[in-house]
């Protein structure tokens, strides 16, 4: 599904009034009163029990507030008790919104001006007793922090003890609608000025700032409902420039800024990975489906290689080896008897020998590989490291990078561009700032950013691990993960992903590395929901996640959405 940032969806907007792509032109208004009406809909649905009133409406000046307007008015028809407060001076109303705000008039519908904090002292009435309260103040249009007059009321609205649930409208007020594409670092963002909502209701498609970040705790519920624009439309519109980030030394972790692609972003759902996910014909066989290679164990990790390679068959690679060291290799020839393995000569500190790239070695480790995973277990040893990077540059196949052989390109990271064959890299939030030459805390601040600066540097797909993983292209492209919970948080949960990701690609070797990469997240994600749902999250470990992927695959394959349709996004699924 894809994720609008502010900008582009105004875009999409102008491109629906002007009917472009051969579509019926549909007016702001027509726009407005479909919002209107989808968010009726689902109030009715999801708050069934205060449908009846009394609702309190806050409404702002812009679009927004016209979206509440209109279903203010819906509400009212249906014999609903609603109360509108709208906090602006009604002159100062224009377009569709005053448009809205005539219509409302001679509905009877309970109306109290809050322009300024005197009237506003008077108007707190109106939403005592309320039994739900609408967010209409602020919508998509926020480019900087919340101030003055809505800021206040925000905070204190977010302070009310007792308080009803909040049903927001496009956005919840005061959250920046391009999340992690915002120049200021959300961490410094005031998110006490932002009105935390059960529910929101949105429109189109999903805004940035409402799937990725702190923004996903402030959403509620997420329904995404269609109003009138065409999925042509949404999906030709043109990528969103990185915006310009404040003033700060120039660095790989900077803010967004004009040495950064275009960003197209979409929200990773089922159907992304249920085209993966398909039966295979009658006449299959194992070598139609790869054959991963996985390098990496050292003495005490030897559990890391043969995870990744477990894995990798779940997903349904066809054969599996796992190279390791001599000394391990034991422990992961009888952890799974389905894995073969490759022993490697290591050196006196027990890392893996530069003897690998010898020419008779190396081609008999190579043939018939589909795809290379590299690093589980190994160790950050300067000559290991080396080893590592000399490996990278010559891989004929396709290969997936983790763990400490993310570590052996810390600081050099445009020396993956000199590989010779495309790649994934799978960082968490440290290896990345290790990569970059930053803090974590700064990759943190700006992870899309950093994400979308490391694909660059490296020229390979990032993989941005953590809260609302990232799946980013040097061209630009994004996807943000829908699946995973905090029991995650245990060793060996990135070992398992490295797998998942080799070994998917390894059956779709021709297909969009994107693509396959976000599908293979998406299914690690979703493989430790269903063992969280099973087990809980403490008892999580990193098996539990392999071994819950037939259950993750099956779940993909059934609740693929039908296109157009709402799309409901609870919460903990996202």
């Amino acid at each position: 599904m894809r994720v609008l940032t502010a900008g582009q969806m105004r875009a999409v907007d102008a491109a629906t009034m002007a009917g472009e792509g051969g579509h019926p032109p549909v007016s702001g208004g027509e726009l407005m009163e479909a919002a209107g009406r989808a968010a009726l809909a689902y109030l009715q649905r999801r708050f069934a029990a205060a449908a009846a009133g009394p609702v309190a409406v806050l409404c702002g000046k812009g679009n927004n507030g016209g979206d509440g307007m209109v279903l203010a008015r819906l509400l009212r028809q249906r014999g609903a008790e609603v109360r509108v407060v709208l906090f602006a001076d009604p002159a100062a109303l224009r377009g569709d919104a005053a448009e809205q705000w005539r219509a409302l008039q001679p509905a009877g519908t309970a109306i109290t001006l809050a322009p300024d904090a005197a009237a506003w002292a008077q108007a707190r009435g109106a939403l005592t007793g309320a039994r739900l309260w609408v967010d209409a103040l602020l919508g998509t249009g926020l480019a900087a922090p919340s101030r003055g007059l809505v800021a206040d009321v925000i905070a204190e609205l977010n302070r009310a003890q007792p308080r009803p649930p909040v049903l927001a409208v496009d956005l919840p007020s005061g959250l920046p609608a391009d999340g992690e594409w915002s120049p200021a670092s959300l961490a410094d963002w005031p998110w006490d000025k932002v009105l935390r909502a059960d529910a929101t209701i949105t429109f189109t498609v999903p805004k940035l700032g409402s799937v990725s970040g702190p923004g996903v705790y402030l959403c509620g519920d997420l329904c995404v409902a269609p109003i009138g624009s065409a999925a042509e439309i949404v999906e030709a519109v043109a990528p969103a420039p990185a915006p310009a980030g404040p003033a700060r030394p120039a660095g790989p972790a900077a803010p967004p800024g004009p040495d950064l692609p275009a960003l197209a972003a979409w929200f990773t759902t089922a159907a992304d990975a249920a085209r993966f996910l398909q039966p295979r014909p009658s006449d299959s066989h194992k070598g139609r489906f790869g054959h991963v290679l996985v390098l990496g164990g050292s003495g005490g990790k030897s559990g890391a290689p043969a995870m990744a390679a477990e894995s990798a068959l779940r997903i349904g690679a066809g054969l599996v080896t796992a190279a390791v060291l001599r000394s391990v290799l034991a422990a992961v020839a009888a952890y799974r008897p389905e894995i073969m393995t490759e022993p490697l000569a290591e050196t006196p500190d027990g890392g893996i020998a530069a003897g690998i790239l010898q020419p008779g070695v190396w081609d008999g480790l190579l043939r018939g590989k589909s795809v290379a995973a590299v690093g589980p277990g190994l160790t950050a040893h300067p000559d290991v490291a080396a080893t590592v990077r000399e490996v990278v540059a010559r891989l004929p196949i396709p290969w997936v990078l983790d763990a400490d052989g993310l570590n052996a390109f810390a600081g050099r990271p445009a020396a993956l561009r000199a590989a010779a064959s495309p790649g994934i890299l799978t960082p968490h939030p440290g290896e990345m700032g290790r990569l970059l030459g930053v803090s974590t805390a700064e990759v943190q601040g700006h992870r899309l950013a950093c994400a979308l600066r490391l694909a660059v540097a490296s020229g390979a797909v990032v993989v941005l691990k953590g809260f609302r993983t990232l799946v980013a292209a040097p061209d630009g492209r994004v996807y943000v993960n829908a699946t995973g919970n905090p029991g995650m948080a245990t060793g060996g949960s990135g070992d398992i992903l490295t797998g998942v990701i080799a070994g998917l690609w390894g059956q779709f070797p021709a297909a969009d590395r994107l693509a396959v990469t976000a599908a293979a997240v998406y299914l690690h994600g979703l493989a430790a929901d269903c063992a969280a749902a099973a087990i809980g999250e403490m008892s999580l470990c990193a098996t539990d996640i392999t071994h819950s992927l037939p259950a993750a695959m099956r779940r993909a394959r059934q609740t693929a959405p039908d296109a157009g349709q709402e799309i409901e996004i609870p919460a903990e699924l996202r």
